[in-house]
């Protein structure tokens, strides 16, 4: 998975950083399933409570959890949320 290195559970989204908003939100969210603050088979974040969290767009979350999803980390059922799949 092409995401920047060097983030944790706790980072921040550095508005100024070399690494585009977007992929730091990736990959904060990684480091967060890695550490299991969001274990797998249950629910991130709901995109509002990312939003506030987090302060960037909606775009900018969509993109995050998009390209999560396309790497196999992360899961959208509609209606019910984002959900962490098992590691395989």
């Amino acid at each position: 998975m092409d995401l920047p290195s060097g983030y944790g559970p706790n980072t921040e989204i550095d508005d100024e950083g070399m690494d585009p908003v977007w992929k730091q939100l990736a990959a904060i969210l990684l480091a967060r399933i890695d550490a299991e603050v969001y274990p797998a088979g249950r629910a991130i974040p709901s995109l509002t409570q990312l939003l506030q969290e987090f302060g960037v767009s909606r775009g900018t979350v969509l993109k995050a959890t998009g390209h999560l999803e396309d790497a196999g980390v992360l899961r959208a059922v509609q209606g019910r949320g984002v959900f962490v799949l098992p590691k395989q």
